[in-house]
């Protein structure tokens, strides 16, 4: 669901654009320009697919004014960008369709088969309880916040997570559209939920944007500061000679290495490095950095002898992570040096293995950027099974899928990759024992609770208390029968089990029969000369007689 607000007036101006042909010119070009840019937009599934979003979101406009299309466009680019392959760019494509159009999941299905069906149903889903969220300000609550992106990685397909994000990340770049108690609000949830889901699937590339986009609506005063403060710091010159310096070092002493690339810290990353070590721009000494992917190990250390030759060591900063690796598993070798002009320059060399493992791999780095004590076993395997999956989606990037028919691509490669036994950072597979977080709505307020493997909406209830008593207006107390609804329909069995993402409503209603009853009762006592006393509910709750 596109999420630049809230309700209906977070998504688009409605009305028809007045002449078609202008309509159909835009629509082509927009196409044209998306299979310059992204290959996989070339792809038939994805063409089918872009025709299809058109046809749907057809007059639609967003708040900003541009064409909502546009908005499908993006998303689905944000996807190619990392290498997502065309089911998931189609999905990617019609992932607002069934919130925001005519379309259905049985259309979607009978037009493009249930693999992708079920992505854009996966999508829907979790713009669903996003929307719950930010109507309940989830984002201020910490626990609950941290148990959404969890919910999130657990209760559908992780390439819908993967979608979500793409959606979620083209909205924070467009929030400009919205109010600024909004752009707050949004910011405020993409921050607590979804920059920690991009941190947990390892795309570490859209953490960094969506947390330097929320950085700038949540704290725009500090964030001016900052990116001046940065601008006028960094030296990009600086960077790109030491790379080129760097680069024909290592041909001299026949290091042969895959990348080699300038990188700098990002502003959120500063803000967050300065608060927590009480620092000045100029004391952070990774501002300014290089990135170095090797062959093997052997090379790691090699190539830090030339780096070291060629600047000089700052002293204390350097970290040999491959001999001495993190506790989540993360293995690279850190060096600060002096470069030009006596600027701080870190460099970083790692094997293209540790590389794929600290991005993507199974080393879990988004432990070591949470906290290891917040999550159960449960939960890293659930977070590393849905990394695998987006992983092996995303290597299209590098590999020629034209020979490969849709349904081969909706199936994974292979067995997922457990830890060896002996390794200090293996779980048990997670299977149906973890916990399960659902959605527990009661009289309005929202929350998100955690519940055992197994847990029936009876346990819900049981929680809530099954009801609580108010006093009426003739004297006595009422208990208040609590109703449940599972994703938003009647329960008829309430020992039905719950599942992960589950949606339970708890409405209250006052047993009718009771009520009518003791109207009866008390019309009764009055034709028969008797009355209540008005002070019932002080003398031991009950009703009091006099004559």
């Amino acid at each position: 669901m596109d999420e630049e607000g809230e309700e209906n007036d977070d998504v688009e101006l409605m009305f028809s654009m007045d002449d078609e042909n202008e309509e159909a010119f835009v629509v082509k070009k927009m196409l044209l320009d998306a299979q310059l840019k992204y290959n996989v937009f070339n792809d038939d599934l994805v063409v089918k697919a872009f025709f299809e979003a058109a046809k749907a979101h057809k007059g639609q406009m967003r708040a900003s004014g541009d064409p909502y299309l546009l908005h499908c466009v993006e998303t689905a680019g944000l996807l190619a960008t990392i290498g997502a392959n065309a089911v998931v760019v189609a999905a990617g494509l019609l992932h607002d369709t069934i919130d925001d159009s005519f379309m259905s999941y049985e259309y979607i299905l009978e037009t493009f088969g249930a693999g992708l069906a079920d992505l854009v149903k996966g999508v829907s889903r979790l713009s669903e309880l996003s929307k719950l969220a930010r109507e309940s300000n989830t984002a201020t609550k910490i626990v609950e916040a941290d148990r959404m992106h969890t919910m999130f990685l657990g209760m559908v397909d992780a390439r819908a997570v993967l979608i979500k994000l793409a959606d979620r990340l083209h909205n924070m770049m467009t929030l400009d559209a919205l109010p600024l108690s909004k752009q707050y609000r949004f910011a405020k949830e993409t921050m607590e939920i979804f920059a920690p889901l991009a941190n947990r699937l390892g795309i570490v590339s859209w953490k960094e944007q969506l947390e330097n986009l929320c950085f700038k609506y949540i704290n725009p005063e500090r964030y001016t500061d900052l990116s001046s403060q940065l601008l006028k710091s960094f030296n990009e010159a600086m960077v790109t000679s030491a790379a080129e310096k760097l680069e024909e070092a290592l041909k001299d002493e026949s290091v042969c290495y895959h990348v080699l690339y300038g990188r700098h810290k990002s502003l959120y990353s500063v803000h967050c490095k300065m608060l927590k070590k009480k620092l000045s721009m100029g004391e952070i000494h990774d501002v300014h950095g290089l990135r170095l992917i090797v062959e093997n190990e052997e090379d790691c250390y090699k190539a830090l002898k030339v780096v070291h030759g060629l600047w000089s060591e700052v002293p204390g900063k350097f970290k040999d992570y491959i001999s001495q690796p993190k506790c989540n598993g993360y293995r690279s070798l850190h060096t600060v040096v002096t470069g030009e002009g006596l600027v701080p320059l870190e460099v970083q060399i790692r094997t293209k293995e540790m590389h794929s493992q600290a991005e993507f791999g199974f080393a879990a780095h988004w432990r070591y950027k949470e906290g290891d004590c917040m999550h159960s076993s449960f939960v890293l395997q659930m977070v590393e099974w849905a990394r695998w999956v987006v992983t092996w989606q995303c290597e299209t990037m590098m590999k020629d899928q034209s020979g490969i028919s849709y349904a081969d691509v909706m199936k994974p490669p292979g067995k997922f990759p457990f830890h060896s036994e002996d390794c200090p950072h293996s779980y048990k597979p997670c299977g149906s024992d973890g916990p399960v977080f659902v959605i527990v709505i009661k009289n309005d307020e929202m929350s998100v609770q955690e519940f055992p493997a197994n847990a029936t909406v009876k346990d819900v209830l049981d929680r809530a208390g099954e009801g609580s008593y108010r006093w009426s207006p003739y004297g006595f107390s009422v208990k208040q029968e609590l109703i449940p609804k599972l994703n938003h329909e009647a329960v008829s069995d309430p020992s039905c089990n719950l599942k992960m993402g589950d949606v339970v409503e708890l409405t209250q209603k006052i047993p009718d029969k009771s009520l009518i009853e003791k109207r009866e009762e008390i019309q009764r006592m009055y034709e028969s000369g008797l009355s209540t006393t008005s002070t019932g509910r002080a003398s031991g709750n009950r009703v009091g007689w006099r004559r």
